[in-house]
């Protein structure tokens, strides 16, 4: 019996990665997979949300004079929310960049199963970070740490790289 709520457990979780990542996924702008929108693309605009979180910010905010507890809690619950908008916008610039990707493997004049491999493979562990973040997020109000974003804006740049080669 207690298997069998295990494996229940395993498969609602593997059924909520699965329809995580899909909607990850889905999210991308067609019409702005252009080499303009390549030129352009910057992973600089996404350095503000790696500063959201930082302690120094909430220390400032307990010197101040008629500070209390729950002023803290809401500007935590506001940044929360930031960086979700963060996550959703650098979710659809790293679709846009991966199937810019795919579409230079496509009309590629040489065959690079390998180039594949590596898109697919960046894909996952992309997504993966993504669910990752929104779960710490999700857990801050319980006393989690705060996300640690960085690892999101290495695949990206990385990738922005890789293209512009």
């Amino acid at each position: 019996m207690l298997t069998l709520g295990i494996v229940l457990v395993a498969l609602i979780f593997s059924a909520a990665l699965i329809a995580l990542f899909r909607r990850l996924a889905s999210r991308l702008d067609a019409e702005a997979c252009t080499p303009e929108w390549l030129e352009n693309f910057s992973t600089a605009n996404y350095t503000p949300m790696q500063r959201l979180f930082n302690e120094k910010d909430f220390e400032f905010l307990a010197s101040q004079p008629g500070y209390r507890p729950e002023i803290a809690r809401q500007l935590r619950a506001e940044r929360r929310k930031v960086l979700a908008g963060y996550l959703q916008l650098l979710t659809r610039d790293f679709n846009q960049l991966h199937a810019i990707a795919k579409l230079m493997l496509v009309y590629s004049h040489e065959d690079r199963p390998d180039f594949g491999k590596a898109l697919l493979w960046q894909q996952i562990t992309f997504y993966y970070a993504v669910t990752a973040v929104r779960c710490s997020l999700a857990l801050m109000p319980l006393g989690w740490t705060a996300p640690d974003v960085r690892k999101l804006i290495q695949p990206i740049e990385s990738m922005r790289l890789q293209l512009q080669q």
